[in-house]
């Protein structure tokens, strides 16, 4: 009986360990650059939005979307890439990648509109436990191209734009609300779990 508690008790430990110890990494350890690097080149042949799938939230409507952009997911890519050049990434170019999102939280948004310009003036806004975070940077697709969504959007045009958070505001394990609005006051609203992401 007492080895069926040890036991159980191991199980429980090992689950909430494992609970806690997944989050977002905002640095990695050499095995963690070694995991990134083991799933782009095992990976190499999954489209973008299903690669980074873990890292993508899609909006309500279900063609807008917004990705964060880690240390682990685009080590991952870089792997990817170099993989389907059959080569493998340098120390040089793994310390680059890593250092692209340094104290950040990086985020990627695709949005549609009316006009090429129709994101010019949007703003970001990282709301975390209900307070707001400013970006430390942002850039607005002011170049958006023509697009085809089908019936649901007649005449459309697709915007990518980057916004960055700083990120020692941001408990690795927590949700934050990555919230896009325009000058017309038109609200988009990405939740990321941080604690499913790596």
């Amino acid at each position: 009986m007492r080895q069926k508690y040890i036991h159980l008790l191991t199980i429980v430990l090992f689950l909430t360990l494992s609970q806690d110890a997944t989050a977002v990494y905002y640095s990695l350890s050499d095995e963690q650059v070694k995991q990134a690097i083991e799933y782009g080149e095992k990976n190499n042949d999954l489209d973008y939005i299903a690669f980074f799938s873990e890292w993508v939230m899609v909006s309500h409507e279900g063609y807008e979307w917004a990705a964060l952009n880690t240390k682990f997911s685009i080590l991952a890519y870089e792997a990817k890439q170099a993989s389907l050049s059959a080569r493998k990434l340098t120390e040089a170019q793994i310390y680059q990648s890593m250092a692209e999102v340094e104290d950040i939280l990086s985020f990627h948004v695709v949005l549609y509109g009316n006009s090429s310009d129709f994101s010019k003036d949007y703003h970001a806004v990282l709301l975390y436990k209900n307070k707001p975070i400013q970006p430390v940077n942002e850039h607005n697709d002011t170049r958006a191209r023509p697009t085809n969504l089908g019936i649901r959007l007649s005449v459309s045009y697709r915007a990518t734009c980057r916004y960055d958070f700083p990120n020692y505001f941001v408990e690795p394990d927590e949700e934050v609300s990555l919230v896009i609005l325009s000058p017309l006051n038109k609200e988009r609203r990405f939740v990321f779990h941080l604690k499913e992401m790596r």
